[in-house]
């Protein structure tokens, strides 16, 4: 469920970006305990930012791309 949105230019970095994100998040919804994230957010100083602005969890969900290109027989 999406909660809030800041746009950003392109220069800037989802994880560089997110802490103002993260802000304005704790102040509309005080009660959210756990935030989600893909890979580009995690790293220790996205950790330190989502420390800062409250007591929620960061969990990062990975893709499992383990599948493969595959040829498919002509029909």
């Amino acid at each position: 469920m999406l909660l809030a949105v800041i746009v950003h230019p392109a220069s800037v970095q989802d994880r560089d970006g997110a802490e103002p994100l993260l802000r304005e998040a704790r102040r509309l919804f005080p009660f959210v305990e756990r935030i989600i994230g893909d890979a580009g957010y995690q790293g220790p100083k996205l950790a330190a930012a989502v420390a800062r602005t409250g007591t929620w969890k960061m969990e990062i969900m990975r893709r499992c791309d383990r599948h493969r290109f595959v040829v498919l027989p002509k029909r």
